[in-house]
This record gives structure tokens, sequence and C-alpha cells, in this order.
């Protein structure tokens, strides 16, 4: 290569995470991803390029691991520079901006800044009068960095309405909160038991508790900023109000795909594999 643009932003992604190649091929063995020690070498002194659609494909787990955006070290390649990686929260949320002032506002870049989301469960209940009650969160995060001691969390609520009550159930404390209150926007640190090391998991559960009725509420989603192993939403009703129909919905690139489903008792679910980056959720109509 001809000016070492991408070598020297590959060799500056791993000094930044403080991650050595060895640990590099550690982390994408764990992902099914395998590629020589060798070829990351010749790839951060910049002597070689990822060419191959398999070198392109760990090129992608690499950009993951080292915190980066997608496309971020793709868009570096010589044949390959007229690409720009996407702003992915602005692609989430319209208040991507408000997002990314609260997570810097605790140090973070992003809502996987040091550990990914891997395998997630969301359970969501609602009251008889059709108001969220609680969510329950069960995450598995892998850690991608050398020293992973913290997340962001960021949950979203009615406009107005008060701060909910978040209790760590497992695997973590809870640090500092913000809460924008005019957004609806909660943004919460996440400090885990102990610091991970590159490519180790952990399980992680916490439960919200909503302080403000919400009875206008009908829909309840995740954000995928990374691509998934699996995502699992269950949504439980009151038995003296269950919806007349329900649906789930993804939003890939801004377009949106809805799918019917059926109700299994007072609850409905669905779970899905290799989902990601993207929004996922499930809405319900009571007529």
């Amino acid at each position: 290569m001809a000016d070492g643009v991408f070598g020297a932003a590959f060799r500056d992604a791993l000094d930044d995470r403080g991650m050595s190649l060895g640990a590099l091929q550690r982390s994408l063995e764990a992902r099914g991803t395998r590629v020589s020690l060798a070829t990351l070498s010749y790839w951060r002194s910049g002597q070689r390029e990822p060419e191959q659609e398999g070198s392109l494909r760990a090129l992608a787990e690499i950009e993951q691991i080292l915190q980066l955006d997608p496309g971020e070290l793709e868009s570096l390649l010589e044949r390959r520079r007229h690409r720009v990686a996407p702003n992915l929260l602005a692609d989430l949320s319209e208040d991507h901006e408000r997002i990314r002032d609260l997570l810097g506002e605790l140090g973070f870049r992003s809502p996987s800044d040091r550990l990914i989301d891997r395998e997630v469960t969301l359970k969501y209940e609602l009251g008889p009068d059709g108001a969220p009650i609680r969510s329950t969160y069960v995450v598995v995060v892998e850690s991608i960095h050398a020293h992973a001691d913290r997340r962001a969390s960021v949950l979203t609520v009615r406009p107005g309405a008060e701060t909910p009550q978040i209790t760590p159930l497992g695997g973590y404390r809870l640090g500092q909160l913000h809460h924008d209150r005019e957004r609806g926007i909660v943004v919460g640190e996440m400090i885990l038991d102990r610091p991970l090391v590159a490519g180790e998991t952990a399980l992680l559960e916490q439960e919200v508790a909503y302080r403000t009725p919400d009875p206008d509420d009908n829909c309840y989603f995740y954000w995928a900023v990374r691509k998934m192993t699996s995502v699992s939403l269950w949504i439980r009703f009151h038995p003296d109000l269950v919806p007349a129909r329900c649906e789930y919905y993804t939003v890939i690139d801004g377009e949106e795909q809805v799918t019917e489903l059926e109700t299994f008792g007072a609850s409905v679910s669905r779970t899905v594999t290799g989902f990601g980056p993207g929004t996922l959720g499930i809405r319900w109509h009571w007529d």
C-alpha cells in the first residue's frame, strides 16, 4: 500500500484499546473467525490489506472488537476509500445527538464503548390499565477492551415522566444516572463486579420500575448497535387486558418491516438471531 493509511489506523485502534495482536486473534476465534497472527501483523504494518471476502468479514468483526463504527477501517482500504461508515446512533434514534451528549457526560462514546451485547432477553410487563409496570433486562456482554469494567445503559421513557427506579439484579452496580426529562432519555453507568479481559463474557441483569403511568404506551423495542447472537422480546399483559392485535417490526437502514404476531395466553414474544445493527420491537393495539 502506497501511503499506509489503513495500517496506521489499524495500529492506532489497537493502541487505543491496549490490545495486542494475540488478544485480538483470541477475540476473533471466540466469535468463530480465524485469522493468523502473520496476517494480522501484515495488516497492522500496512504491508498487506484485506481483500478476499473472508478477510473483509474478519475486518468487520475487528471493527466491533476495537469499538469502531462499522466500515471505519474498511473505508480506508485502497479500493474502498469512497465508502463512509454510517452514524449508527443517527440511524437508531432521532435523539441521537442528545444521547451522544449524555453518553459523553459519563465518559462513553457509544452504548457499546467497552462491552458489546451478544445476547439479550427483555421482559416488559403491563398492568390492568395498559400502562407499563416494569421491565427486566438480562444481557450477555463481551469485553472488547483490555480492562473493561463498565458499560452504558440507554433507556427511553415518556417525555416528562419521573426517573424510573433501576435496580441491579446481578453482575454490576449502578453508577451515575442522567435523565433528560424533556426528551425522555435515561443514560446510566453500569459498573461491573470486576473488570473483564478482552474476549471475556459476563451476564448482567437489571430491573426497571416505571414511576409515571403511561396507558398510551403501545410498543417496546431494542436498539441493536451491533450484530447480535440473539435478541428475545417478551411482552406480558395483564390477564384482564389483552390487546386485539400485536406486531413485530424491524427498522434497518431506515426501512421498516412488519410481521403480525399471535398472542400466547396473556403474552407475546419474539426471538431473533443474527440481527443488527438496527431496531427491533413489538407493538400492540387494543382495538
